[in-house]
């Protein structure tokens, strides 16, 4: 097994954000107790902590999480979405570094950062292999 990346943080409904990352960005529901609950999305185990006082309101654009996916899956991806906090946008058109990247949030304004890169090998070098 290779490694998998987990991040763990707050939410103030646990059945609506389990809910949100299953049914909104495709996540698989795995473990789950009273108060967390895991779900498998992009390759990593996020836990989500059922601690209401913790979620920050707003939440600063500095503290967020995302997933790069290839392009084909983030047009897709960001086609079903809506009530994006940043709009989809391609930057750095025609160039190796062309990017595309949207901001959406969880109901508990947990921010996430779907991004895609045209050459990812340019961008991301051995990671992306």
């Amino acid at each position: 097994m290779s490694a998998i990346f987990h991040l763990s943080f707050p939410v103030r409904d646990l059945e609506e954000a389990v809910r949100f990352y299953t049914t909104v960005l495709g996540g698989v529901a795995g473990r789950r107790e009273d108060l967390w609950a895991d779900v498998a999305l992009f390759g990593a185990q996020l836990t989500l902590q059922y601690v209401p006082g913790d979620v920050l309101d707003p939440m600063p654009r500095s503290r967020h999480f995302g997933a790069t996916v290839p392009w084909h899956d983030w047009e897709k991806l960001v086609e079903s979405l809506a009530d994006f906090v940043e709009p989809p946008r391609i930057d750095h058109r025609g160039t190796e570094l062309e990017q595309a990247k949207a901001i959406v949030k969880d109901p508990s304004g947990n921010l996430i950062e779907l991004k895609a890169y045209r050459d990812t090998r340019a961008v991301l070098g051995e990671l992306a292999q």
